[in-house]
């Protein structure tokens, strides 16, 4: 059965990171969470805000004969992560579930290291901005300068598990990932999902709720379950 490793590098109720900030509107002090998370392996460029704590999680997965098992990472296991998440200049992430005027919680980012491959990488472009978004890398998430991204969002280049045969010691080597980029000054709607493989392009809008499982040209609107083109825009 698959074996687990996490560590959790941050989350909301974390003592170490609920500096308060002075003066408001922060409750907690964005210089010191990006410190904080710059310290335990993120790369986050120096004008980059964090609003609030995020959930970033370190998860490690080999398939393996036996029970499953969860452990913590280990130091020297907790360096291959290191860099696989950057969040890039300009950005601002916004985990405060009470702050925004509409449904939303904190963000969710989670590199994943399946068997021998590297790191799942997260990387987020220039004046990138998001609440409330869950963000899960096999390989690579790319989200393009100057996208937003609205609350109750996910994005995912894996599906997490096969449909078949789960559980078993040859389960995490048969998943299937692909990479997923979204373009430059697109806007992804509240409640929308990302799935592994979709190319979205520049200057996109993608619908609330909608579910997105093929490529996306540019200046493309999309919405619905599945996704479908209801206009282009120039």
């Amino acid at each position: 059965m698959p074996a687990y490793k996490s560590l959790f590098i941050s989350l909301p109720d974390d003592p170490e990171f609920q500096s308060e900030s002075s003066p408001a509107p922060f409750t907690t002090d964005p210089k010191h969470v990006a410190q904080l998370l710059t310290a335990r392996g993120v790369s986050i460029a120096q004008d980059a805000v964090i609003s609030s704590v995020p959930r970033i999680c370190f998860t490690q997965v080999t398939d393996e004969k036996g029970y499953s098992v969860y452990r913590e990472l280990n130091q020297a296991e907790t360096l291959a992560f290191h860099g696989a998440i950057t969040i890039g200049p300009g950005c601002f992430l916004e985990s405060n579930p009470v702050t925004p005027p509409f449904h939303s919680s904190c963000i969710k980012l989670t590199s994943v290291k399946a068997n021998d491959k590297p790191a799942g990488k997260i990387t987020l472009g220039t004046g990138v901005q998001m609440l409330g978004v869950a963000i899960v890398a096999y390989e690579h998430v790319e989200i393009g300068d100057y996208v937003g991204i609205g609350p109750g969002v996910t994005i995912m280049d894996c599906d997490g598990h096969t449909t078949e045969g789960r559980g078993t010691d040859t389960e995490i080597a048969r998943l299937e990932s692909a990479p997923v980029k979204i373009g430059a000054n697109s806007w992804i709607g509240a409640g929308a999902w990302i799935m592994k493989g979709v190319q979205i392009g520049e200057n996109c809008v993608i619908g609330a709720n909608s579910v997105v499982i093929k490529s996306i040209p540019d200046n493309t609107v999309v919405m619905g379950n599945p996704a479908r083109v209801v206009k282009k825009v120039s």
